[in-house]
């Protein structure tokens, strides 16, 4: 770094004031490359102006290009906060984390000034004292959302503006129920008030007061033998109910929290939120973004952590986060300032909430992951848990025997990778040591031969074993794993006539369902393993037949019977040629014609 410059920045941090602030980083030409906040922008500024030796490489090549230093002090480091987030999306710097990823997520708009409040979609949040809930990353789950709270809760659809008892037609809406009709005066503001009041608590994820205030409602209406309008009530109340059931119950307390876990590849970054409601986890987002390689952990979680909680519309009092923020003291007041309340950004160790960001750290690394990784990463899992086995099966080999009455035996084995067939893992067997038409034991030397020979080799271990039949084809590969001395190894069998799944030590099959993606998998290496070893067969069958009926003629060697085959194309042909057709073939005489003309027939 040059000197002098180095000189004038050192007297220009010297200058700026010990107090909290933002600070601009320019370059040469003006531009801004970096904005920083500080609690105290003096010592702060003097850390990036050590010897460059000591700095990190992204410090050293931001302060390689910085000409002047700017700042603007601040009441307190909360305030620093905020404005280093409006000016980093003001100025967009080089060197900072941007977590804009040029995406406008949606929101839902309960337009509570309204008289006749009406919930919409919408991608922008304005200053109209309207109620927004969101962001969401999913916009069909919204629309989702939408439609069953229009099934549960009739609120006008229409734009209308004018609510007069002058008009006398209602919409389709009110025909078929989605809508109690305020533009013509059929309900009253605060009939309506009560609905918009369970809309809210129904966003907000409070079913249990929701369903407590509804109990309330429908009891009243009951006694006042307003017994049409207590239906309505109590449908809406077994709905609700319905939904609530299928909500996993995380925390035994009843608390509000959001998880929120950061995973990183490269320049690419995933933030999952998980939202939990009175201990019910009621869904997750998942944002992907940039997030440069060389920023650190807590640096890119605390700016997730920042720009998400700028646009959320709901901050609980509790977050739990899956590692340390830069600076997780300013963060939390500049939530709780946000909320007025105190909110609370926590780390769990052990523990459900250990485990539930667990959880969120794991969606957040398979969002990263492509499209069909993410696909077979769900489908090993549903394996894993369908089958018991203690990880996710990612190599399966599948066997299969194929034979006539124990002519020309062979084995095989194909090999499935994360789901998907793997031809480079495929291998052929021929039977050496059984003779008699024995299947299992067939089944026991190629199990035996793969294990003794995969010790020798550098193949990966499999993580499952599939073979094709019942149990007496599951017992025989268990011995010859026992004969290599691999006992480690999970095993099954698929048996075709049922599709019955067979477990060691279990003494009833699994039943899977015909479109179970679990069975599905099984299937086709089953039916893999199957036609491999078919094709197999029926080459060395095919060739066993061929050198039968010819190689034992006299003067008929590999040259010949070559040649012989290629201008008939087939024994049978070549048996019905005449002598003389036979002879006209390049290297075959007359004599040898005769001989070969005997002998076929």
């Amino acid at each position: 770094m040059s000197s002098a410059r180095i000189d004038n920045l050192r007297k220009t941090a010297k200058r700026l004031p010990a107090s909290p602030g933002v600070y601009l980083m320019k370059n040469a030409a003006g531009r801004v490359v970096y904005v920083g906040k500080a609690g105290k922008l003096s010592n702060r500024v003097q850390s990036y102006l050590q010897d460059e030796a000591g700095l990190d490489p992204k410090t050293r090549a931001l302060m390689r290009t910085v000409e002047t230093i700017d700042f603007i002090a601040t009441g307190n480091e909360v305030e620093a906060l905020v404005l280093e987030y409006n000016l980093i999306q003001e100025h967009r710097p080089r060197y900072n984390i941007r977590l804009k990823d040029d995406k406008r997520y949606p929101y839902l708009r309960l337009s509570v000034k309204d008289p006749f409040p009406r919930l919409e979609l919408t991608r922008e949040i304005a200053s109209d004292g309207a109620e927004y809930f969101g962001p969401y990353t999913d916009v069909r789950a919204v629309r989702r959302t939408m439609d069953l709270i229009g099934r549960l809760f009739p609120l006008r659809k229409c734009h209308t503006a004018t609510f007069s008892t002058a008009r006398k037609r209602e919409c389709l809406n009110f025909r078929i129920e989605r809508c109690l009709g305020p533009c013509t005066g059929r309900v009253d503001e605060k009939e309506y008030g009560r609905l918009v009041r369970s809309v809210r608590l129904f966003l907000r994820g409070r079913n249990t007061e929701l369903l407590e205030t509804l109990g309330k409602r429908m009891k009243t209406l009951a006694a006042a033998m307003r017994y049409e309008e207590a239906a309505v009530v109590r449908n809406q109340i077994r709905g609700i109910e319905r939904i609530t059931e299928r909500q996993y119950v995380s925390l035994p307390s009843g608390g509000d929290e959001d998880v929120i876990a950061i995973r990183r590849e490269g320049n690419r970054a995933c933030g999952v939120v998980m939202k939990v409601r009175e201990g019910r986890l009621l869904g997750s987002e998942a944002f992907l973004f940039s997030a440069d390689a060389a920023a650190g952990d807590a640096e890119v979680r605390e700016a997730f952590v920042t720009h998400y909680y700028r646009r959320s519309t709901d901050i609980p009092p509790r977050i739990l986060v899956d590692g340390d923020l830069a600076d997780g003291g300013i963060v939390e007041r500049f939530l709780s300032k946000r909320v007025e309340r105190r909110v609370v950004v926590h780390t769990p160790k052990r523990g459900g909430s250990a485990r539930l960001v667990g959880l969120a750290a794991s969606n957040a690394a398979l969002k990263l992951l492509p499209p069909a990784r993410t696909e077979s990463a769900a489908l090993l899992r549903e394996v894993r848990t369908a089958l018991g086995l203690p990880r996710e099966p990612e190599r399966i080999e599948a066997f299969d025997i194929s034979t006539i009455q124990g002519s020309d035996a062979v084995g095989s084995m194909v090999t499935f990778v994360k789901g998907r067939a793997s031809r480079s893992g495929y291998r052929r067997f021929r039977i050496r040591t059984v003779e008699a038409s024995d299947d299992l034991a067939m089944m026991e030397e190629v199990v035996y031969r793969r294990l003794h020979r995969l010790k020798e080799t550098r193949d990966r271990t499999p993580d499952l074993l599939l073979v094709d039949g019942g149990t007496g084809q599951l017992a025989a590969a268990r011995r010859g794993m026992d004969r290599a001395e691999v006992t480690n190894i999970p095993v099954v069998s698929l048996a075709k006539k049922r599709e019955e799944i067979f477990l060691e030590g279990e003494k009833k099959p699994i039943r899977l369902s015909r479109r179970s993606p679990v069975l599905r998998l099984l299937q086709r290496a089953r039916d893999e393993a199957h036609r491999f070893a078919v094709e197999y067969h029926r080459r060395l069958r095919g060739k066993r037949l061929v050198t039968s009926e010819i190689d034992g003629i006299p003067g008929i060697g590999e040259t010949r019977r070559i040649q012989l085959l290629i201008a008939f194309g087939s024994v049978e042909r070549l048996r019905e040629a005449t002598v003389e057709e036979i002879a006209a073939v390049p290297g075959i005489g007359p004599r040898t014609a005769r001989r070969v003309h005997e002998h076929l027939s």
